[in-house]
């Protein structure tokens, strides 16, 4: 140590030790009650560093002090290490013998990112310190700091795509459908997590946590997201064609859809492993080197997977089968929320009432049970045939009969969209386009030559 360095070093301040390496990485810890009773002094702890071949692999390091600096440096490996005594006579519970802080430098990051793992299995393995902490960490700092944008690139990439595949394949009301009860609790109670754009957008997939997002994936069986729906679906069925028509509804092309582009491409395993270093990274974990290659790895592949299904969205086609199916879970959620909004509501209705005026709408635009109902294919029938024969004009426009025909009538709009299009599919009712008196085109909708 130089002789600048040896002035400047002050025994009792916050900088006890030289900075040497100050664009470099620092290793700290703390650690107390060591089994040997030859380490008992500054300078018994410095030998037992000093002579461990496996410690400074294979190098030979040279002390360096003076007025109380008790320090360690080698040249080669680019490492000082230096420590001191740590005071503990005014524990209150506890007393201590020996306790010290360890203060190691690293130049070079390739370096000092495996010197921490040996000199812990030192400290713990051959000089038996019953207690080790880790105060700083730089290299697992570096490591997150690499680490973190990666992660959060591919996180908010699956958000994206979820957002955008179940609106554009499901609905609005695709969260109410697909999220299961945990998930909807979860966000239903994140306030914390509010902010300015809370008012403005709907937020629903971005207040749950990374492994939620991977579920919404890799548990999709076509709209039968909660496993006692399916239990329960199972139990009502009477007949070997009901269960092989129930086996449709799970293996149809959504579920091949999510198998080719997510399954068959280990999506779930990759995910899963992700979620792991990505939880050390968030809870300030130690990280190695091996978390830094595998984590850029595995976003790496995960972007790639999620994009390519991205760009398949529209390439999807679903059965009728399935329709029905995702139909009938997204208004069993619907129902199930609109009830438990009910309850709150009477249990509370000074918070919902004024001046005798329901205030509150049911989040996902569902309404009141009370208020509203599901059009049921003989009712959707009866309804077209109404507003064919009120001949309002030459022909019925899809948005006016669901949105204005239907919505007056309390009958919910998103379920008979889905219903019109299931019996589009079903050639029951046959949609076509008109062109307007405005000159713009519509799509309008009549009954099907066969079904009248």
């Amino acid at each position: 140590m130089g002789k600048k360095a040896k002035e400047d070093f002050n025994r009792d301040g916050e900088d006890w030790y030289p900075h040497n390496y100050k664009d470099g990485f620092i290793f700290e810890l703390l650690c107390m009650e060591p089994s040997e009773n030859d380490i008992q002094t500054e300078s018994a702890l410095l030998k037992a560093l000093a002579f461990s071949n496996r410690l400074w692999n294979g190098k030979d390091p040279k002390e360096v002090g003076g007025k109380g600096l008790f320090g360690l440096t080698d040249q080669q490996l680019q490492i000082n290490l230096f420590l001191k005594s740590l005071d503990t006579s005014k524990m209150l519970t506890d007393y201590s013998e020996a306790a010290y802080i360890i203060h190691i430098e690293g130049k070079q990051y390739d370096e000092i990112e495996s010197f921490r793992v040996r000199v812990l299995r030192h400290l713990r393995h051959n000089l038996k310190f019953n207690h080790i902490r880790i105060l700083t960490d730089d290299v697992s700092t570096y490591i997150a700091n690499q680490l973190y944008p990666e992660i959060n690139k591919v996180e908010n990439l699956l958000r994206r795509y979820l957002s955008k595949f179940f609106i554009q394949r499901v609905g609005l009301n695709w969260w109410e459908t697909t999220a299961t009860k945990t998930m909807l609790e979860k966000v239903k109670y994140r306030d914390e997590r509010k902010d300015d754009f809370s008012d403005l957008v709907n937020e629903d997939v971005s207040l749950v946590d990374f492994d939620d997002l991977g579920e919404l994936i890799y548990k999709q069986t076509s709209g039968f997201n909660q496993p006692e729906k399916i239990i329960s679906k199972l139990l009502t069925l009477q007949s070997l064609d009901e269960l092989r028509h129930f086996q449709g509804e799970l293996q149809g092309n959504y579920t091949k859809y999510f198998k080719e582009f997510f399954q068959n491409k280990h999506f779930e395993p990759r995910w899963r492993e992700l979620f792991k270093i990505r939880n050390k990274v968030a809870h300030h974990g130690s990280l190695f080197s091996h978390d830094l290659e595998r984590g850029i790895q595995l976003t790496e592949a995960l972007t790639e997977i999620i994009m390519e299904a991205e760009a398949k969205i529209d390439q999807i086609v679903f059965s009728i089968e399935e329709k029905e199916a995702i139909r009938k879970a997204s208004i069993e959620a619907a129902t199930e929320l609109a009830e438990t909004e009910l309850e709150v509501i009477e249990a509370h209705p000074e918070n919902y009432f004024r001046g005798g005026l329901r205030g509150l709408k049911v989040v996902g635009k569902i309404t009141l049970a009370e208020k509203e109902r599901y059009i049921t294919e003989a009712e959707m029938l009866d309804e077209l045939e109404e507003a064919l024969s009120a001949k309002y004009n030459h022909y019925v426009g899809l948005k006016w009969f669901v949105t204005t025909h239907l919505s007056a009538k309390n009958f919910v709009i998103s379920a008979s969209y889905s219903l019109a299009n299931i019996l589009i599919d079903k050639k029951v009712i046959e949609m076509y386009e008109v062109k307007t008196t405005d000159g713009y085109f519509i799509k309008a909708i009549r009954l099907a030559p066969e079904a009248e």
